[in-house]
């Protein structure tokens, strides 16, 4: 595979900020099983104690809401029409990266990390978001409402590099970003490629969750399609590449083989809405071989950051591809 990054025509997402906060226990944490959610919870807290000044129970009214960060990055309002209508919300401008395999339990004194992804306007925002993280150490996470402190937060210097550098660290109290630039994709690989499911993803045909039988790569392509479109019209970006029909189509020429896909059910309460949501999902692996997939490289690669199906905002729907892997 070229390793050198290309331009992809009518096609580039908004600006990518990706940023792993390095975290230390102060006392016992125990996570729910899945932690994403806990996690979109206690940043949401924080943000909102950190962004809010009329200290007003709900944002609904107030008059500082177009220009307050917490509605920007964690409940974006839909936007009016002409006729003072309006649309669908807009995609939340931020992913959490969570490790499934993280443990679940940190005694004194322990690390722990936390992914986050920001996109469009929300990446300019990252010093709320430090003071959010250092709110939410403060209130505690998980059943023991456990604290912890932020030791540093890294960032990519570009998606999918994995190189990281430490762009704030509490002892000098500042925070230095890198140069962003809009994520690029790199050329097409020569051969099949493995997608891993790192964490549920839930797609839906005609209003049913697709199963591990009813799966193929035109679901997934559906999705990403739509998801990428709405991220490019509200936070940044050129969609032109983007028209469905002819991705569909080379979506329809691609064969999913080698599966190893199985269902993975997650339940959780949400004190929100005061019930218990099964929030299951596909997990496992498949490999993608067939004509279609030049024409799918980018938006299969530009997913990766971005996550697929629903939940994204707490980590649901991650995947990695992997490309030059023995069978």
């Amino acid at each position: 595979m070229d390793d050198q990054p290309v331009a992809t025509p009518g096609l580039t997402l908004p600006p990518l900020l990706r940023l792993r906060a390095h975290l230390q226990a102060l006392d016992a944490l125990h996570l729910p099983p899945y932690a994403g959610s806990a996690w979109r919870g206690l940043l949401g807290h924080g943000l909102r104690q950190a962004a809010c000044v009329t200290r007003a129970r709900d944002c609904a009214g107030c008059l500082l809401l177009a220009h307050c960060v917490y509605p920007r990055v964690f409940e974006p309002p839909p936007p009016a029409n002409a006729e003072g209508g309006r649309f669908a919300a807009p995609p939340r401008p931020y992913v959490l990266d969570i490790d499934p395999l993280a443990p679940r339990d940190y005694g004194p004194r322990e690390p722990l990390h936390l992914g986050i992804t920001l996109l469009g306007e929300a990446t300019r925002q990252v010093p709320y978001l430090l003071h959010a993280l250092q709110l939410a150490g403060q209130r505690g996470l998980g059943r023991t409402h456990g604290h912890f402190v932020l030791a540093r937060l890294d960032q990519e210097t570009a998606p999918g590099t994995d190189d990281w550098q430490t762009v704030y660290d509490p002892a000098l109290g500042r925070y230095t970003p890198l140069l962003l630039e809009h994520p690029r994709v790199p050329a097409v690989p020569v051969g099949p490629v493995r997608l891993h499911l790192l964490t549920p993803l839930r797609l839906k045909r005609q209003g049913k969750l697709v199963g591990p039988a009813q799966f193929t790569p035109r679901e997934l392509i559906f999705n990403l399609s739509g998801r990428l479109r709405l991220l490019a019209q509200h936070h940044g970006g050129d969609t032109t590449g983007l028209t469905q029909e002819p991705l569909l189509q080379a979506a329809a020429a691609m064969s999913s083989v080698n599966r190893q896909l199985h269902w993975h059910e997650w339940t959780r309460y949400s004190s929100r809405q005061d019930t218990l949501m099964e929030l299951g999902g596909l997990l496992g692996h498949f490999d993608l071989t067939g004509p279609g997939l030049a024409d799918l490289w980018p938006i299969l690669w530009l997913g990766q950051w971005v996550h697929a199906g629903k939940g994204t905002t707490f980590g649901l729907g991650a995947y990695r591809l992997e490309v030059g892997f023995v069978s």
